[in-house]
């Protein structure tokens, strides 16, 4: 497991737009310093592929958490019904404690539900049971299409949103390197002290 983060990798993973300027400080003495450039590139590429790996494992945790959250309340109800059965076995509608006020064993509810089975589609709409939902997603093809534009011009308004992304680097990983290198040391890589 990798123990070393470096001062770069921590600042870039804790980044604000406050401290943009600060980073940008940061990257202009990596590049200024008297390193080679591959090394000046795979310490800036690691360190920010560094947060992929961090989301990657945040992931599988969350992951991890939620199976352990369905199974934990799977338990309880388990636990829940098996011990209202042992209560009822033994006779005991009610059981008090000092730190719990009571332990008491609730009557079964009966709940229902509809479950529709649909015999004829067709007759049940024409009987009014549908709802009609504009398919915004065929008036905007078809007005890139060109086709239909009157009706659609006349109907509804149409505004063209642009948005210019902000420059920003692409890292391009080499094959393997990240996959294979995930856990061993920077410092074997890079060569580069913190």
């Amino acid at each position: 497991m990798k123990t070393t983060r470096y001062r770069f990798e921590q600042q870039v993973q804790e980044v604000k737009e406050e401290t943009k300027s600060w980073l940008a400080d940061e990257f202009k003495g990596i590049l200024e310093s008297d390193k080679d450039f591959t090394r000046k590139a795979d310490y800036i590429g690691f360190s920010i592929l560094s947060i992929d790996a961090k989301v990657a494992s945040l992931d599988e945790e969350i992951k991890e958490l939620q199976q352990l959250k369905k199974k934990l309340k799977q338990a309880k109800e388990i636990a829940l019904q098996t011990g209202a059965d042992v209560f009822k076995e033994y006779g005991i509608d009610k059981l008090e404690g000092a730190g719990i006020s009571s332990i008491t064993i609730n009557k079964p509810t009966p709940s229902s539900k509809i479950k529709l089975t649909i015999h004829n589609e067709h007759k049940l709409i024409e009987a009014g049971f549908c709802r009609k939902v504009l398919d915004e997603d065929a008036v905007i093809e078809f007005y890139n299409s060109g086709k239909c534009l009157e009706t659609i011009n006349a109907n509804c308004s149409i505004e063209i949103l642009k948005d210019v992304k902000p420059i920003k680097l692409k890292i391009n990983k080499r094959r393997g390197i990240m996959a294979n290198n995930s856990d061993s040391s920077v410092d074997e890589i890079l060569g580069i002290a913190s």
